[in-house]
């Protein structure tokens, strides 16, 4: 649930930079024999199995799945919720709005960062893990152990008697979005957080690629956040510029760049700093081949985000595409310091090493790659390939 405002709309950028800041990395599940410790799926489906039971270790499964596919949102929403699990505290603070102290609250608002990824990636990402957090959290509130017969029952009283926001959202985890949509809808005519509840409506839309009326809800709730006073609180992933920047998504996965161009614009007239509205700008622009713009919009996310390794691979990838090798080897380089996991990264790091002749640094970034992707992942045929090709001497790759 999405009770409580704890986050100054005008604190988007310090939230953005507490996402930049390095996080002590937990220890790596141990996984079971044979396993692809190169697939963010297999990290995936290993959280999911554990979620349950020991949240801790789901935790680090997603964390791990991330750090190997940072384009991965669900992993970000994932390790929010299996870290909010393991707090009854934050459980509570989350579903019910309750605050059971300053230290709690804190605790909460920390893992903002990871919501916020995870909606920047894909505003329209499903929420599959809501309804078990849920349960655990009606389980806790009853005294219930695990796989009681109970909790079924004592779900469908609560829900019973709960108001049209929260079987709504028991609706939506269920997947039955006509019935979620109707109560949300019921929900705002006495509801207090009218922008909350819009922005649940346009996500659902969203997700059913409904893109007009995804777009009316997005606007209306636009429309109740500038009712309220400049310093009112919102949830920094539900900030004026987020919700721009989901509409220019919503946009330019249907073929509208011109429309997603204006909105990725707004989201940085509500926030100049806001650096994946210039992150998606300028990718909208080498689309367009308008190669001074992608660079321009590229370079000034880096100048904001310089410790976000995606945002360096991105603008590596750019350099390199109209020919400033020297630029984009500093990048790339950058991009593999911040997240050595990340096996693309050595793939455009080989690709800018052959192209200028260093064909010697160029196997061995392929080398690196083959080290760090999974084994099902679709470049690692096309690189062994590569490799024998530039070296069959040497037999050119390395199995795993």
């Amino acid at each position: 649930m999405r009770k409580l405002t704890l986050v100054l709309s005008l604190f988007v950028v310090p939230a953005l930079a507490r996402a930049q800041k390095p996080e002590k990395p937990p220890k790596r599940p141990k996984l079971e024999a044979g396993a692809d410790t190169n697939d963010a799926r297999t990290y995936m489906d290993y959280g999911f199995k554990k979620f349950d039971d020991d949240p801790e270790a789901a935790a680090s499964a997603f964390y791990w799945a991330a750090r190997i596919n940072p384009d991965n949102a669900e992993a970000y929403y994932a390790r929010r919720a299996a870290l909010i699990v393991d707090d009854n505290r934050i459980l509570a603070t989350y579903i019910d709005g309750s605050t059971h102290d300053k230290e709690t609250l804190k605790s909460y608002r920390a893992l903002d960062s990871l919501e916020l990824r995870a909606t920047l990636l894909n505003p329209f990402l499903y929420r599959r893990l809501e309804g078990r957090m849920f349960n655990e959290y009606i389980r806790g509130l009853n005294n219930l152990s695990p796989g009681d017969a109970q909790l079924h029952y004592v779900i469908n009283t609560y829900l019973q008697n709960a108001g049209p926001s929260m079987r709504a959202w028991a609706a939506y985890n269920d997947g039955d979005f006509d019935t979620a949509l109707q109560q949300y809808a019921t929900a705002m005519k006495g509801d207090k957080q009218p922008a909350a509840t819009h922005l649940e409506r346009a996500r659902i839309f969203g997700m059913r690629a409904q893109t007009d009326s995804a777009i009316a809800e997005f606007n209306s709730a636009l429309d109740e956040l500038r009712k309220k006073d400049a310093k009112s609180l919102v949830f920094v992933y539900d900030s004026k510029a987020t919700i721009e920047h989901s509409i220019g998504v919503l946009l330019e996965a249907h073929d509208r760049p011109a429309e997603a161009r204006e909105a990725y614009g707004r989201a940085l007239q509500e926030d100049l700093s806001f650096y994946p509205a210039h992150v998606s700008l300028g990718l909208l622009a080498l689309g367009a081949k308008d190669t001074t713009t992608a660079i321009s919009e590229l370079d000034l996310a880096v100048q904001i985000a310089g410790n976000e390794p995606y945002v360096r691979y991105v603008y590596g990838y750019t350099l390199a595409a109209v020919g400033k090798r020297p630029e984009a080897l500093t990048q790339i380089n950058k991009a593999i310091e911040l997240d050595p996991y990340y096996a693309l990264s050595y793939i455009t790091l080989a690709e800018i090493q052959e192209r200028s002749g260093d064909h010697a640094a160029a196997r061995a970034a392929y080398q690196a790659y083959l080290k760090h992707a999974g084994r099902q992942d679709p470049q690692r045929t096309d690189v062994e390939a590569k490799l024998l090709a530039m070296a069959p001497e040497t037999g050119g790759t390395e199995h795993r």
